[in-house]
């Protein structure tokens, strides 16, 4: 038996019971235990194993069992699937630190991985109609060519040139919803 608990069982200890928990995310945190980091950007896997990311962000725990969170960034921002009951589906999305930049940046996480591929520093608040490189603060040094290949061959899939190809950044329903439950809750 393995006394060290998997990186991706600590990840899926952090979902809420019932909490779909994707095969292409599991397979993320494969590559990342073998390959280690950086991945893309600032973007490192998040151990929430206590379950209390969500209610620390919006200040209450009445939605918890509606996210995932999977991912975080050097400032404090998390990467969760979000569930939206609206469209009974599950998206990823960026939950600023500062409880800004909220953004619904993929509708399922093979897209969330081909965006991650791009390699920007920050995806949540950089330009993603610009490429990566001319965006301020770009950082050749954090973005992995091994990743961006891993990306493409495993789910045969082509990586864009910008990130407002996956990206819809008019999709306000993350956004909206958060402010219906701040509204709801706070």
């Amino acid at each position: 038996m393995n006394i060290q608990t998997e990186l991706k069982d600590k990840v899926r200890q952090g979902f809420p019971e019932g909490f779909p928990f994707p095969a292409e995310l599991e397979m993320l945190c494969d590559w990342v235990t073998t390959n280690g980091f950086p991945i893309s950007g600032y973007f490192r896997i998040f151990e929430n194993e206590d379950k209390e990311a969500i209610t620390f962000w919006m200040g209450f725990n009445n939605v918890n069992d509606h996210f995932g969170v999977f991912g975080k960034s050097a400032d404090g921002s998390m990467y969760a699937l979000w569930r939206d009951d609206a469209q009974n589906t599950y998206k990823v999305v960026h939950m600023g630190s500062e409880g800004d930049e909220r953004l619904v940046l993929a509708n399922n996480f093979t897209d969330f991985l081909r965006l991650l591929a791009i390699g920007y520093d920050e995806i949540g608040f950089c330009d993603l109609s610009l490429p990566p490189e001319e965006n301020e603060g770009y950082d050749p040094d954090t973005v992995n060519p091994r990743f961006s290949e891993w990306v493409k061959t495993t789910f045969n899939v082509t990586i864009p040139r910008t990130g407002d190809e996956i990206v819809n950044v008019y999709d306000k329903s993350f956004d909206n919803w958060v402010e219906d439950q701040l509204d709801e809750y706070s």
